[in-house]
């Protein structure tokens, strides 16, 4: 019977076993009246360290071990590589033909399959590698399995070498990924099963698997096996062989695999290909999931191909016509189009008319009296518009459309329907800040402005005068057909308490009102219902007031000269200086037609002769307070005034109000060269 040996060596097991050197030569011969026991069992009455028989034992047994291999020839040896037929299947072993008419026994479970039925019959041949002698039996035993695991070993340094896959049975599942049985015990992580995660281990088991040594360690039998790694290896060479098939702007067919936020991607019949998001449609800012879904057939075109990469780029709409080509031919001017509003904003709405084509109708195109409104107000996403084409930008990919386009201008007509002068009615359907907003008609509004509600009160919102829904009565002020605008008054329903004072009242009257404000600058007097003048801070009073609020209180009666009527504004301006300044003249007239004196010798000699308080009439007394400025002095009895003598001056004169007065070349007032006084002359105040 042939037998075939590894080329190595083996290592010669031809110990006999000697009885009196195991024992020692000093033993004490057995007693007469004791059975015969096995040199190697210690006496029973006799102490034996459990060590020291342990180490017997296995001496003893490799002794029996090579003198038995010893007795069959030199031929056989510990971890000799056989292979030997089968003779018998037993219980528990495989009896096989070692030769020279000697038998060996494998252990029957390392040649079971999992489902333990036995891999071997009677006849056939297998590797096996002796590993010594049963102590029963005294039969040699072998090993199926370790034989199995060197084939394993030579075909993975082989596999090693030269990066071929090797094969094996997934075995059981461990914590990070599976053991596999390539002849001997490999590992497969998890993250190197398939080309995608796998979250499931245990349907693993029992597949049959194919992979890479990635790692092999024979001096710490570590062996790592990758199945990814052999299938991106396949993948590779199956896209570059596909690549070579493809064409920049070839048409394809294909099938939606995956739709991602950044574009979809579809198989090519082994490799895939990405249809970026921009490469989706015509539409701007297209989100793929809004036209194609997992699963979908789709008709793109290559763009791009990366040999080296192996990355195709795909485009579905340049795989479609460009909607903008020829659109001035399919959309002109004043065509009426139909579509669903897709957005909203804050200036109009959008309507699309094709994929990748929308129109927009600006808020002033949504209706003829958009004036205030949003374009919410007229239109809602998803809605179906009818509208009317206004323009086309081919190159800007723009298009205007206009709704109220679809109906007459009502304003065509609105200057000869709403003269200027006419009562009309409406009802408030806007208030803002400077005024309120009446509708006429359908399509025509007029504006209320705040300074037109009341001739008297001071309406500073027109919340003040009106409310919303409201409904009023009122006059056409102007028409402006270009920019679409009435203007529209309230207090013109009435006379202008102004015109009729104004027609009794010149400049150089003197009236009497009531203070209705006073600020830093001056003060407001009623005249008149709705007529109010204005009294400067420097005409109040011959001296200079630094605080007017401290001296003049609303509510006060007071007379004052109108030195100013403004017709175009309706603006009166005042002054109590120049009244009194007036008062001064007719009193210093008066004395001197009373007296009936031709000439005085001076200013001194007449002002000490006049006192000029007491011919005032009422209410024209001199204001005075803490903060006036004195400037008189006392009369003198002779002589003009000193040259020092202070100057009465306002604090803030108002050039239109105060009279003029001749000045020096250095500033100071000219001194009258006449002793006699003059009704003009100003020293007098």
């Amino acid at each position: 019977m042939d037998m075939t040996s590894e080329t190595n060596e083996p290592t010669p097991l031809n110990m006999k076993i000697d009885q009196a050197s195991i024992q020692g030569a000093d033993a004490t011969p057995e007693p007469t009246h004791r059975p015969t026991h096995d040199p190697m069992i210690p006496d029973p009455d006799e102490y034996v360290d459990p060590d020291q028989v342990q180490e017997m034992d296995n001496r003893e047994m490799d002794a029996m071990m090579d003198q038995y291999l010893d007795q069959m020839g030199s031929s056989l040896s510990e971890g000799q590589l056989l292979s030997v037929p089968v003779i018998a299947i037993k219980t528990d072993h495989v009896l096989v033909d070692v030769g020279d008419k000697s038998e060996g026994m494998v252990d029957i479970r390392e040649l079971q399959s999992r489902e333990g039925s036995v891999a071997v019959k009677v006849g056939d041949v297998i590797d096996a590698v002796v590993k010594g002698a049963d102590a029963e039996s005294g039969l040699v035993t072998l090993s199926y399995r370790e034989a199995q695991r060197r084939r394993a070993l030579d075909m993975i340094e082989e596999a090693v070498k030269n990066q071929t896959p090797v094969k094996g049975v997934v075995t059981r599942t461990v914590k990070g990924g599976l053991i596999i049985d390539i002849g001997t015990t490999a590992f497969l992580p998890g993250s190197q099963i398939d080309l995608r995660r796998v979250e499931d281990f245990e349907s693993w088991v029992g597949r049959e698997v194919e992979g890479l040594v990635i790692e092999y360690a024979p001096e710490k039998r570590r062996i790592i096996v990758s199945r990814r790694k052999l299938l991106e290896g396949r993948r590779e060479k199956e896209r570059h062989a596909l690549l070579d098939t493809f064409k920049v702007g070839q048409l394809m067919d294909v099938t939606v695999k995956r739709v991602v936020d950044f574009g979809v991607f579809v198989d090519l019949g082994g490799i895939d290909g990405l249809v970026p998001r921009s490469e989706i449609s015509w539409q701007r800012n297209a989100q793929p999931e809004d036209f194609v879904k997992e699963g979908d057939p789709l008709q793109v075109r290559v763009i791009e191909i990366q040999p080296q990469s192996g990355k195709v780029t795909l485009s579905r709409r340049k795989a479609r016509e460009n909607p903008w080509d020829n659109v001035a031919e399919r959309y002109p001017v004043e065509t009426h189009v139909t579509g669903p509003v897709v957005s909203i904003t804050s200036y109009g709405a959008f309507v699309r008319l094709d994929e990748g084509m929308d129109g927009m109708i600006h808020i002033s195109d949504m209706a003829w009296d958009a004036s205030g409104k949003k374009p919410g107000d007229f239109v809602e996403v998803g809605q179906e518009l009818n509208a009317v084409v206004l323009s086309v930008d081919a190159e800007a990919h723009r298009m205007s459309l206009g709704l109220k386009q679809l109906g007459e201008d009502p304003w065509l007509e609105v200057a000869q329907r709403y003269s200027k002068g006419k009562l009309v009615k409406g009802k408030v359907t806007g208030l803002t800040r400077y005024g309120a907003f009446l509708e006429l008609e359908a399509g025509v509004e007029g504006m209320i402005h705040v300074s037109d509600f009341s001739w008297d009160k001071r309406i500073n919102q027109p919340r003040q005068a009106t409310t919303m829904g409201e409904e009023l009565e009122a006059v056409v002020l102007d028409v402006d057909t270009e920019r679409r605008r009435i203007a529209l008054g309230v207090k013109q329903l009435t006379d202008n308490p102004v015109q009729g004072f104004l027609a009794g009242h010149k400049p150089g009257d003197v009236v009497e009102g009531e203070v209705v404000n006073v600020t830093e600058f001056g003060a407001f007097i009623k005249l008149a219902p709705g007529l109010e003048g204005f009294m400067h801070i420097s005409q109040f009073d011959r001296d200079r007031i630094e605080n007017l609020a401290e001296v003049v209180k609303v509510g006060e009666t007071l007379e004052a000269k109108i030195t100013r009527i403004d017709p175009g504004s309706d603006k009166i301006s005042l002054s109590r200086r120049q009244m009194m300044k007036e008062q001064d003249r007719k009193v210093v007239a008066s004395y001197m037609k009373k007296n009936d004196r031709g000439t005085l010798n001076n200013m001194g000699e007449l002002l000490g002769e006049i006192n000029l308080l007491d011919d005032l009439p009422p209410g024209s007394e001199p204001i005075t307070s803490a903060k006036a400025t004195q400037s008189q002095s006392p009369p003198q009895s002779e002589g003009a005034r000193p040259p020092d003598a202070p100057q009465a001056a306002p604090a803030s004169p108002d050039p239109a109000l105060l009279e003029a007065r001749p000045q020096t070349e250095s500033g100071e007032t000219e001194k009258q060269t006449d002793q006699t006084p003059s009704l003009e002359d100003d020293s007098l105040t």
